[in-house]
């Protein structure tokens, strides 16, 4: 059985949503690479109810000043760079 690695994303503007794309039009190679699924836990921004140019569950929107902690989001070290080589 493949591992998970949970991520937790901070912000859901330019940045956020382009990670959010990457994460999908990659994820064959991500998962190949990490030997792990990487799984999008939970989005938190100050504004959640702006609509973006990609869509997702509202469930995985939390608003940022209202946040708890997210014991199941894995700290994972920036491997963009790593990835896409």
């Amino acid at each position: 059985m493949m591992k998970d690695i949970n991520i937790g994303l901070i912000g859901f503007g330019t940045i956020g949503t382009g990670v959010v794309k990457l994460l999908r039009q990659n994820e064959e190679l991500i998962t190949k690479k990490l030997g792990a699924r990487v799984v999008l836990k939970k989005i938190a921004d100050i504004d959640i109810t702006t609509s973006r140019e990609i869509k997702v569950n509202k469930g995985l929107l939390t608003n940022f000043r209202r946040r708890k902690k997210m014991p199941w989001i894995s700290v994972l070290k920036p491997v963009w760079v790593e990835l896409f080589q």
